[in-house]
């Protein structure tokens, strides 16, 4: 039974190939102090993990994809389906504690003006992913990429990352990590979810933009999650392909910056 006034939660997974590690995502999320709708999107209908959450995870609306439709298109299959207040896009490989999402959601009743709510991001030996970003400019994207060769690069990819301020207590950023971020469903819809010209990457840079176009987005220091995280564009030839196209489709959009 849903209250008049009672804000409610949906919460969406796409997989690729995820390993096992979804199904502790997903009984994180059903273990939470906070009610949701739960769907699973998967991307690699032949991958067995599928079938186990199917079975192992009663109250999940498994969705399958025919093949691999990207990242932010298999995000927007859930949009005919959502009713909820709130509507969370989660990574599968992210775990947190059981009140997290509560103390999302009241913070964000708390300031009806902020469109996106994301958390500290953590690696999973406790070290700070450093998450919250500037909006992406060429001399960022060099800073992430060529931080090894020089104290240029580095002092670039922390502006970028925002690890050049010492945050403390919840700050307007302009990008919302695509891994985690809790975002009002009114505007999801409005915006039409995720851009799906964006097969993989910026995808999350994309919607931080346009998102930006109805409220603020806010990184909260205090609210934590440890996300399990690999970065496949470093490490494939496929994947960096991908990111590069994405770029170009991102400053093609949002105009080119230094």
């Amino acid at each position: 039974m849903q209250y008049p006034n009672v804000p409610t939660l949906s919460a969406c997974i796409v997989l690729y190939n995820s390993g096992t590690q979804v199904l502790k995502t997903v009984q994180c999320l059903q273990d939470s102090s906070m009610m949701m709708d739960l769907f699973v999107v998967d991307n690699s209908p032949n991958d067995r993990v599928g079938s186990q959450i199917i079975w192992q995870c009663p109250g999940v609306t498994y969705i399958p994809q025919s093949q691999n439709v990207g990242f932010g298109r298999a995000h927007n299959a859930v949009l005919p389906h959502l009713r909820s207040t709130y509507h969370l896009i989660c990574n599968p490989d992210v775990v947190f504690d059981k009140d997290l999402l509560s103390r999302m959601v009241a913070y964000m009743e708390q300031h009806k003006e902020i469109a996106i709510l994301t958390p500290r991001v953590r690696n999973e030996d406790g070290t700070e992913q450093h998450l919250p970003k500037r909006a992406p400019t060429i001399r960022y994207l060099l800073g992430g990429r060529l931080g090894k060769f020089g104290e240029c690069f580095r002092r670039w990819r922390a502006e970028y990352t925002m690890a050049d301020l010492p945050i403390t207590q919840p700050v307007s950023v302009e990008y919302a990590t695509g891994c985690f971020m809790l975002i009002r469903t009114a505007y999801f819809y409005q915006l039409g979810g995720f851009d799906p010209r964006f097969f993989l990457y910026h995808e999350d840079s994309d919607l931080s933009r346009r998102a930006l176009e109805k409220g603020p987005i806010v990184y909260h220091p205090d609210m934590v999650i440890t996300h399990a995280w690999h970065r496949d564009s470093a490490h494939s030839g496929k994947a960096l392909m991908r990111h590069i196209v994405s770029t170009a489709k991102y400053f093609a959009r949002w105009g080119l910056r230094w």
